[in-house]
């Protein structure tokens, strides 16, 4: 990849937006016309193609309602990609990612959208799931703190915002401790739902907040004494943030309809980036997410120049050994694991195949 890192793209967009702004459960099925994903620059083999029969199928989401970084399926069903595959799809909501995983472990899920630290420690523990695909590679979050908070060592004795324990913003804010150097016997702290930690935060209900950066924009307008005391970016540089799942049984009893719904999501993920899909995406987004239109305006545009979204396998192992290894050093998972026992990416290296590699790696 070309040009600036994307972790810095993602700082400067946050720096910007920070001064700028200082100043229920759904589903959706198969839908609206197609547009077209970004061409691809190297020519697609002649691999066979699984065609899917008409079907029903589930798909976990792992934030409700979304941040921009996580419409992908959204956009997968607006375009109509899903539909191209004659599936019909209903985005099953949860409030975090345990609760993804755990319904895909069920079986009662058709592919899964979760944080990976979950996957990890589940695997560790003889959960038989893989990672297949991402929608989000890495981590694109901040560590947000109240005005009492000026450096980490304020966090002591705070109330610090959470969800499930061992869900992201747990262990992204167990990482800060860490870092900081602070038991977390002496902290409180308190547990809010995805769409509530920026209320808490703004409230003063907690002290800190794990935040996407279009959450850090909403809470600036809200209370310009907000900031961040850590981009997780720059903490964790090696470090896989989201990942698709299946069981592996899944993958051995209906491998045609994982490859239906990850090409699907692989032409929305691309289509991120076509200059054409920008003004379609962003209505979507605020209808979805919730956010006012300059909020999701101002960090889709950010994300696209981070290259956020995969446009390839989107699980570099860098990153999964990268999480592997913050997971032990937690003392989360106390066994060695590698790439090849958490991944299974025969599946989307198919469909790249059948689509053709796109410019950049992830």
């Amino acid at each position: 990849m070309s040009g600036m890192h994307p972790r810095a793209l993602l700082a400067l967009g946050l720096v910007l937006a920070i001064v700028a702004g200082a100043c229920a459960s759904t589903t959706t099925t198969g839908g609206a016309s197609s547009a077209p994903a970004a061409s691809a620059t190297a020519t697609a083999t002649a691999v066979a193609k699984a065609t899917c029969a008409a079907k029903k199928v589930t798909i976990a989401v792992p934030v409700t309602p979304p941040n921009v970084v996580h419409l992908t399926p959204y956009v997968a069903d607006a375009f109509g990609y899903f539909k191209d595959e004659n599936l019909t799809v209903e985005l099953i909501r949860f409030d975090g990612g345990v609760g993804s995983l755990r319904a895909s472990a069920s079986g009662a899920i058709d592919l899964a959208g979760t944080s990976s630290e979950p996957v990890i420690d589940a695997i560790a523990n003889g959960a038989d799931v893989k990672i297949v695909y991402s929608y989000a590679p890495n981590v694109d979050v901040t560590f947000a703190v109240g005005p009492n908070v000026k450096t980490m060592a304020d966090l002591k004795g705070k109330k610090l915002g959470v969800q499930e324990p061992g869900g992201f913003a747990d262990v992204m804010t167990r990482i800060i401790l860490k870092k900081a150097g602070i038991d977390p016997k002496d902290v409180t702290f308190v547990t809010t739902t995805t769409a509530g930690r920026v209320q808490a935060l703004a409230t003063g209900t907690t002290d800190t907040a794990v935040l996407h950066i279009d959450q850090v924009r909403t809470v600036a307008k809200v209370n310009p004494q907000i900031h961040v005391l850590a981009n997780m970016w720059d903490v964790l540089t090696d470090y896989q943030y989201a990942v698709y799942i299946v069981p592996t049984q899944t993958l051995k009893d209906d491998p045609s309809t994982t490859e239906c719904l990850i090409r699907a999501l692989m032409r929305a993920n691309r289509a991120m980036y076509d200059p054409a899909n920008r003004q379609k995406i962003i209505d979507l987004g605020v209808q979805q997410t919730k956010e006012d239109k300059d909020v999701v305006e101002a960090t889709f545009d950010d994300l696209v120049k981070a290259k956020a979204w995969p446009q390839n396998e989107g699980v570099p192992a860098a990153n999964i050994t990268g999480t592997i290894k913050s997971e032990k050093d937690f003392g989360k998972i106390t066994k060695d694991m590698t790439f090849d026992q958490i991944t299974d990416l025969t599946v989307v290296k198919n469909v790249i195949a059948q689509l053709g590699r796109k410019d950049f790696p992830y």
